[in-house]
């Protein structure tokens, strides 16, 4: 092989090997859940620069071994434009290489051992309560613990008194939807969640949905070993349900919206829907929101209100049959009525809250903003009432959803 051949090899190996190493991480990243959230919902400048990138580098390289071809002399023209290929070619070469090992290095954390976890029962066995009371659970969501800027203090005194709540028999059970760290591929935003849930609900048992920070860059892995269910091969770790007697839950892979729901876990909402009651009660659990009041994001130029997407896609399969449907996401606490089912927003956990909204929706009938707390369901003989609590224990809203 001769020296000009050598050289359009090694112009064309470098070229495609930038382009397989980029590929080869977009391609991970957009089959682990939220990337595909991430890219729809107005973060998608990082992955179109490496896609540009990949697919320039073996252009610009076929292109000069093309032209070298046909035009066999060489000269200074030739040399430089030969240079500046190989140069864009290790430049995305070294880019993908080093951001795949960041990212793949942080993602492919071990497994949490189970003394380190907290108590996270199956939910394919029903959730009892002690003899001589009726269910009462909690839910909250969007903690954001590893956020300099996010209301420690509160999320402490919500954990706090669920588990003392626990303890003393009045709680059967608190639910979080999502977003429990800020960025779920870095292992010391679990290591602080864990270890908080530790110090602060020991014994407290836990339901957790997956929310798009927890997802982000791969982070669901870290969520995995974190905070899935101990037996969750036998279902999903997205998508469950979790019965009460006549009370049931179920929860869905929606966390920016539905681009990781499968078709697979579609019909299985279908069937479960299908299967309860008519006079029973069904509780739907989502990390993004369906309706809610919001605001534009400036950044992004997104509408953070009334998800057009759950709405046109999930929320027909709802109608009907979901009594409440209840997500976080946006930082608000509110109650909304709208095609005879409750929808409530309870991202209140301690996250930052999110801007004065600048669009109410139409079926709303109470709204709080900078407001910290849960919301709390209890049982009675009559339904389930729903109460929007402080983190403080100060009584915001309430509604009861009767049985039929």
């Amino acid at each position: 092989m001769g020296i000009k051949q050598k050289g359009r090899t090694l112009t064309l190996a470098l070229g495609i090997g930038a382009a397989a190493v980029i590929a080869a991480l977009l391609i991970w990243l957009f089959s682990v859940p939220g990337t595909r959230g991430l890219y729809r919902w107005g973060y998608a400048a990082p992955f179109l620069a490496f896609i540009g990138l990949g697919l320039f580098a073996p252009a610009l390289a076929l292109g000069l071994v093309a032209l070298q071809r046909s035009r066999p002399a060489s000269g200074g023209a030739f040399k430089r434009l030969r240079l500046f290929s190989r140069s864009v070619s290790i430049v995305a070469l070294l880019a993908g290489l080093g951001a795949g090992a960041f990212i793949l290095s942080n993602a492919y954390g071990p497994r949490a051992p189970a003394e380190l976890r907290p108590t996270l029962p199956d939910p394919g066995k029903d959730l009892t309560h002690p003899a001589g009371r009726l269910l009462r659970v909690a839910l909250s969501s969007d903690p954001h613990v590893d956020r300099d800027i996010s209301n420690h203090a509160a999320r402490a005194a919500i954990l706090s008194r669920a588990q003392a709540e626990y303890e003393g028999g009045e709680l059967d059970a608190f639910f979080i939807l999502g977003d429990f760290v800020e960025q779920g591929f870095l292992a010391s935003g679990w290591e602080r969640a864990l270890g908080e849930l530790r110090e602060l609900a020991p014994s407290l048992p836990f339901y957790m949905l997956l929310g798009n920070h927890d997802a982000m860059l791969g982070g669901s892995r870290r969520w995995l070993a974190a905070m899935a269910p101990t037996n969750y091969a036998r279902h999903s770790p997205y998508m469950w349900r979790l019965d009460a007697g006549r009370i049931h839950f179920l929860a869905l892979d929606l966390p920016w919206g539905p681009e990781d729901l499968s078709h697979r876990e579609k019909a299985w909402l279908e069937t479960q829907l299908s299967g309860i009651a008519a006079e029973d009660i069904t509780i739907v659990l989502s990390h993004a929101f369906f309706y809610s009041s919001g605001y534009v994001d400036e950044g992004t130029g997104k509408a953070w209100y009334d998800h057009e997407d759950n709405l046109r896609l999930i929320a027909p399969l709802l109608a009907g049959r979901a009594d409440i449907v209840i997500s976080g996401h946006n930082h608000y606490m509110e109650w909304i009525e709208s095609g005879g089912t409750a929808w409530a927003v309870i991202g209140a956990m301690g996250g930052k809250p999110d801007p004065e909204p600048s669009y109410r929706s139409p079926g709303s009938q109470w709204f709080a903003r900078e407001r910290y707390g849960r919301l709390v369901l209890e049982e009675l003989p009559e339904g389930l009432r729903c109460a929007f609590e402080s983190h403080e224990g100060e009584r915001l809203f309430e509604r009861v959803i009767a049985y039929r």
